[in-house]
């Protein structure tokens, strides 16, 4: 009894065992900030580090090799972010979660501090807070905000990184570097703040996290002045924060993103407030409705090639599929069980939720939907060189299909098997299901090499030889047409019909008359969705 009270005891006065993590987007001063940690004698956990980069980052990147292991097994799975709620609880990640625990466990045996930095780490926030919770271990975690023009400068010099895509993955992790760490034991540091004042900012994030503090204050800057290397800031504009609000080149959205977050570096209580995490949800929220979860691997494209056979004649369908096979396609059809079952599952979820058709693709609720095709997509484009979907299922869920397509940069070649709507003019139900699927279609593969084919016709010798011509050819170029003359509006169930029809049937015998299909439903396509037959 005496001994139990005696380790309670011990235990509460105990100074708690912290993880420093290291947040905030990439190139905002993470590795310098990082090592400063280090020269307060907090450990980083190995002496497996991410090396040095001669022109990148000459200085290291300070990374844990082991930690970035785990995270890149986590992304080959998760590949959105913000990740689907409860992913860190989620199957797909149960290893990864098994194997940070591990790694923390052990660590953590012998010693009291770590830190860690990956920019990765800010896409996993919740996993790290749950897995640190569960072995008692406090998070001390540091926000690191910089100027999202430099950052985006940054990358482009290091990585040659679309400029549009750096500036979401800024906007992505600062948002949630800024949102997952609520409640928490958090600090928020302006990269001119850990430049220019480094020993002042260094002493106020031990003060406020409890961190260890050297006694010996002079040896820490010397070590500090002897690391830091000015000359090694390329990127920084130096512009100030009243250039910043005027400079009216900026995304409004990251300009309005990085005002609040300087503000409330330099307002701790507005920092901790309950307004700071509302305007900080909602511009979260504002983001993913607009831009969708982020694709991570935006820098990479598979090569090889992937045919798509969109039509709902199933047995048009199957006769194009084997047509495919012969041609030497991987194809995956109806019958196999997981393709299939992917498509009818988002297919049902959409019929129950019935978003619009053009934007869905970007809805959070199915970003877990869209990172199974994702996964299911890349798995067979990575295996085969030439592979394929065909399933009438596919053409209910044709734009997430195409979406995850181009964030993979698949090269693909789209089969469009179009009904026969004239047969269809005594069933105006059938047929309005018809024109729809068929204009979704149309508009979803618009930028992607497609092949128009009735279906009727799948099976004359002409339409295999242009089938398999299409398909086999490495490269396909479209002459665009002048301008055809459009309808007017309000159409009609029956002027829909006759007009794509006759664009349908141009297009079919010369893809030179795509354009003018294409031009026909950019002017209609959402009063056919919305409005045709009603």
């Amino acid at each position: 009894m005496a001994n139990s009270l005696m380790q309670h005891l011990m235990n509460r006065w105990r100074p708690k065992k912290k993880a420093v993590l290291i947040l905030g987007s990439g190139r905002s001063g993470t590795s310098v900030l990082t090592k400063c940690i280090s020269f307060m004698g907090i450990s980083l956990g190995t002496n497996n580090l991410l090396g040095p980069s001669k022109k990148i980052n000459p200085k290291g990147y300070f990374e844990n090799k082991d930690v970035i292991k785990i995270h890149k097994s986590i992304g080959s799975k998760i590949r959105y972010r913000p990740a689907f709620a409860g992913y860190e609880d989620s199957a797909k990640i149960k290893k990864d979660r098994e194997n940070l625990t591990k790694y923390l466990t052990d660590f953590f045996a012998d010693e009291r501090y770590l830190a860690i930095k990956d920019p990765r780490m800010n896409d996993y926030i919740e996993l790290w807070q749950a897995v640190l919770a569960d072995i008692n271990v406090q998070p001390a975690e540091i926000i690191l905000i910089r100027n999202p023009i430099d950052v985006v400068n940054s990358n482009s010099r290091a990585w040659h990184r679309d400029a549009t895509l750096a500036l979401r993955q800024w906007q992505v992790r600062t948002l949630l570097s800024l949102r997952d760490t609520k409640n928490q034991n958090r600090i928020l540091i302006t990269y001119e703040a850990l430049f220019n004042e480094t020993l002042p900012t260094l002493k106020r994030i031990a003060d406020q996290l409890q961190l260890p503090w050297p006694s010996d204050e002079g040896t820490l800057q010397a070590e500090i002045d002897g690391f830091i290397d000015p000359n090694l800031q390329h990127s920084d504009s130096a512009q100030s924060l009243a250039d910043f609000k005027a400079d009216n080149n900026i995304d409004p959205d990251a300009k309005t993103l990085y005002l609040l977050a300087v503000r409330a570096a330099n307002d701790p209580e507005f920092f901790e407030s309950e307004e700071f995490d509302l305007k900080i949800k909602q511009l979260t929220d504002q983001y993913v409705t607009k831009h969708g979860s982020l694709y991570r691997d935006f820098n990479k494209k598979i090569p090889g090639k992937t045919v798509y056979v969109w039509g709902n004649d199933a047995a048009a369908v199957e006769h194009v599929n084997d047509q495919l096979t012969e041609l030497g396609v991987v194809l995956q059809t109806a019958d196999n069980t997981r393709a299939h079952q992917l498509q009818t599952q988002l297919s049902q979820k959409l019929a129950t939720t019935q978003p619009w058709e053009v934007t869905y693709p970007k809805d959070y609720v199915l970003v877990s939907d869209k990172e199974d095709l994702n996964n299911f997509i890349r798995k067979h484009a990575k295996h085969d060189d030439v592979w394929g979907l065909g399933d009438v299922a596919a053409s209910s869920v044709v734009e997430m299909i195409m979406a995850v397509s181009d964030e993979m940069g698949l090269a693909t070649r789209n089969l469009v098997l179009v009904a026969d709507f004239e047969q269809l003019q005594q069933d105006p139900a059938a047929l309005k299901v018809a024109l729809r699927s068929t204009v979704r279609v149309l508009h979803a593969v618009k930028d992607q090499p497609y092949l128009i084919i009735p279906a009727a016709a799948v099976t004359q010798p002409d339409t295999q030889t242009q089938l398999a011509t299409f398909v086999q050819q490495d490269e396909v170029v479209v002459e665009n047409n002048s301008a055809v003359s459009m309808p007017e509006a309000p159409l009609t169930l029956a002027q829909v019909a006759q007009n794509l029809a006759q664009l349908i049937t141009a297009a079919s015998q010369d893809p030179a008359n795509q354009a003018a299909l294409q031009q026909y439903l950019a002017l209609y396509h959402d009063k056919i969705l919305k409005q045709i037959g009603d």
